[in-house]
C-alpha cells in the first residue's frame, strides 16, 4: 500500500506554499473540523484557513524564500505570492534563498511523497539492508547495518565500487559493520555493498544495495545550511527538505523522526518518520 504525502486539496490550483509548522485546531474553512491540516500539507491560491484559540501556523513560500507566521484565533488567506492575515496576528520573515531554493525544486519535483513500500513477510527470504541504503552520507567511515535472519551462522559482507569491484570483503557474526580507516573510500563517488547471510546447511541468502559518498563542495554546503541548536520548528522542517532534495535522505530521516516526536500527533510528520 502506498500513502500519499499530502492530503488531497479541493482546488485545481498548483500549490504555492507549505505547512512548515502546526500547533492546535487548524482546517480549511471550506473543510469540515474534522479534517484538520497537518505539517507538510500543500497550498493552493485561493484557499482560507481557519485557526481557532491558541492554535498557530507557520506557511512557508519557497519560491519567494519567505515564512509566515500567524496565530489563533484568526483566519489566513492564501494568496499567489503571500499569505494574508484576514483576522488575528502575523509576522514575516525572509529565507535563505539557497536553502529555500532547493527545497521548492525538490518539493515541485514530487519526490517528497510517500512511496512506502509494502514490505511482505519476506524475513525468511533475505537479509534486509538499513543503512546505508539509496542515500548519500558525508563520512568515510560508515557504519553498515542490516536485520539479520534466524539460524544464520555468519554474514559474508561485500563492500564494491560503481564498476563491480570489490573494495572490502569481510565475514561478520553481527548484524553490522564499521568501515575501518584503513579502507579509503573517495568522495563523490558511487558503491554498492551486499550481505550474503551464510547457514550452517551451506545455503546462502542475500541482499544488496547502493549509495554515495558526497563530494566535498556537497557536504560543505549541506553543513553551511544546518540549523543553529535553537532553530524554530519551522527552520528543521525547511532543513530537512533540503537535506531530502540534497540526497541525504537517511540524516533528512533522522531529522523527521525528531520533528514527529515534537508533533506525535501530526500524520504527515508520522509517515514521513518510518
Amino acid at each position: 500500500m502506498a500513502f500519499a504525502l499530502f492530503p488531497l486539496i479541493a482546488n485545481s490550483a498548483e500549490p504555492v506554499a507549505m505547512i512548515t509548522d502546526l500547533k492546535g485546531n487548524v482546517y480549511l474553512a471550506n473543510k469540515p473540523k474534522t479534517a484538520p491540516l497537518a505539517v507538510l500539507s500543500y497550498l493552493p491560491p485561493g484557499e482560507e484557513i481557519v485557526l481557532e484559540a491558541g492554535a498557530q501556523i507557520v506557511v512557508t513560500y519557497f519560491a519567494q524564500s519567505t515564512e509566515y507566521s500567524f496565530k489563533g484565533p484568526g483566519r489566513v488567506a492564501i494568496q499567489a505570492q503571500e499569505a494574508k492575515a484576514l483576522k488575528g496576528s502575523a509576522e514575516t520573515r525572509r529565507l535563505d534563498t539557497e536553502k529555500s531554493g532547493a527545497a521548492m525544486k525538490f518539493v515541485q519535483s514530487g519526490k517528497l511523497t510517500f512511496a512506502t513500500v509494502e514490505m511482505r513477510a519476506l524475513s525468511f527470504v533475505k537479509p534486509t539492508l538499513l543503512s546505508p541504503v539509496n542515500t548519500k552520507i558525508a563520512s568515510l567511515t560508515p557504519v553498515f547495518k542490516w536485520k539479520g535472519l534466524d539460524d544464520t551462522e555468519k554474514y559474508l559482507m561485500t563492500l564494491m565500487d560503481e564498476h563491480g569491484q570489490i573494495v572490502r570483503q569481510v565475514e561478520v557474526v553481527d548484524n553490522s559493520w564499521t568501515m575501518p580507516a584503513n579502507v579509503i573510500l573517495q568522495y563523490g563517488a558511487n558503491y554498492r555493498w551486499r550481505v550474503d547471510a551464510l547457514f550452517k546447511t551451506g545455503d546462502k541468502l542475500n541482499a544488496e544495495g547502493s549509495f554515495s559518498v558526497a563530494d566535498i563542495q556537497t557536504i560543505n554546503r549541506v553543513i553551511a545550511q544546518q540549523p543553529p541548536a535553537n532553530a524554530s520548528f519551522s527552520d528543521n522542517v525547511t532543513y530537512a527538505i533540503f537535506l531530502d532534495g540534497e540526497g541525504f535522505r537517511e540524516s533528512a530521516k533522522d531529522i523527521w523522526q525528531e520533528l514527529s516526536a515534537q508533533r506525535p500527533d501530526d500524520p504527515n510528520l508520522k509517515r514521513r518518520a518510518r
